[in-house]
């Protein structure tokens, strides 16, 4: 019983040691962390402070060090206008291409077509709605269909304004870049844009519909997608759609359990061994275990995110939930180093049997 109580003893002091010295932080911000220290070291630090969806993008481009040094360039010089950019496109494989080509500049035209109306682009866009809508007034006439005319009539929204910017930075490359500027106060202006009115018109002619269908790619994940037996295939969807898709669902119900959540966040750090490979077919708790004894760090994150759902002190939680980590440890060290400990003892008083035997003959 006094082995038990003295390993409770050193457990709780490990625990409040541990509480004392390292604050939790949330635990997909932590998994996401370690993963980019195992995957790319030199923007550990950098990125730390970076939130959350802009770390799993990064991850996401960790196999493609032009665009992850790109987009790191676009966070280094433009940050305010390149974190909302890359969140909304930074998946698109248009946008990457764009970035990866022309690099940090394609920030400017995205930034000012988001936050301003553009005449020419209205102007192309209704031009091309008017000539729709006739041809939908004539079938109209045709089949007796109603005619939706708040839906033609509809302004571009911020986001269609953006991705049609990713698109002329595409066809017509460092021409269009050139003409975005930034003044002192940072902001961003367009010059020359009488000289690109033809190039605008001739773009609209290839079909506005075709170019929106082509740029809105974002298809909806069910449910039924990412349940334990495709716990593979909702980890193959990468940390920024499965953070997304979190999001989402905190709205219209939950697609994954916490477990699932976690390990496919945490993705990187148990796909590249064999031992969490295996684990996959226990489950996603399994996982998650699994990652939390490789990086003990995890631990405290997710005491943190435990105390934060049940509405309990934060470092009561850390305290208990440690000294329960840290007394089966011990024990164990107590039943490990126990025989060593005795054999030192013993060990001991044999030299001192002998220095008696030897001072003992050299007196005699």
């Amino acid at each position: 019983m006094k082995y038990l109580i003295s390993a409770s003893l050193l457990a709780f002091l490990g625990a409040l040691l541990i509480t004392a010295l390292y604050q939790p932080r949330r635990l997909e911000a932590q998994l996401l962390h370690l993963q980019i220290e195992q995957t790319m070291p030199e923007y550990a630090s950098t990125l730390d402070a970076e939130p959350a969806d802009i770390q799993a993008l990064f991850l996401a481009y960790a196999d493609d060090a032009v665009l992850l040094a790109k987009a790191r360039l676009a966070l280094l010089r433009y940050p305010d206008m390149a974190r909302p950019i890359l969140l909304r496109f930074g998946e698109s494989q248009e946008f990457q291409e764009a970035l990866r080509k022309y690099g940090e500049d394609v920030t400017l035209p995205i930034h000012y077509f988001l936050s301003h109306e553009v005449f020419t682009l209205e102007l192309m866009r209704g031009m091309s709605e008017t000539a729709r809508s006739a041809l939908a007034t004539l079938r109209q006439l045709w089949s007796h269909a109603e005619l939706d005319q708040a839906a033609v009539n509809k302004p571009l929204s911020s986001e269609e304004r953006g991705w049609y910017a990713v698109q002329f930075i595409r066809a017509e490359g460092y021409d269009f870049l050139g003409q975005f500027v930034t003044d002192a106060k940072g902001d961003v202006h367009w010059i020359q844009t009488e000289r690109v009115l033809e190039g605008i018109n001739s773009f609209f002619a290839s079909g506005l519909k075709g170019l929106e269908t082509k740029a809105r790619r974002d298809e909806p994940i069910a449910a039924e997608d990412v349940g334990w037996a495709a716990l593979d295939v909702a980890i193959g969807l990468g940390a920024l759609k499965v953070l997304r898709m979190g999001k989402a669902a905190a709205a219209g119900g939950r697609s994954l359990t916490f477990s699932q959540r976690s390990a496919a966040i945490g993705s990187g750090l148990w796909r590249g061994s064999v031992v969490g490979v295996r684990l996959v077919k226990y489950g996603a708790p399994a996982v998650l275990a699994y990652i939390a004894i490789r990086h003990p760090s995890v631990i405290n994150s997710l005491l943190g995110d435990i105390a934060g759902q049940f509405g309990l002190p934060v470092q009561l939680v850390q305290v208990v939930g440690w000294t329960l980590v840290l007394l089966p440890i011990m024990l164990l060290l107590r039943f490990v180093l126990g025989p060593f400990a005795w054999l030192m003892t013993g060990g001991a008083s044999l030299l001192r049997w002998f220095d008696r035997r030897l001072r003992k003959t050299v007196a005699g």
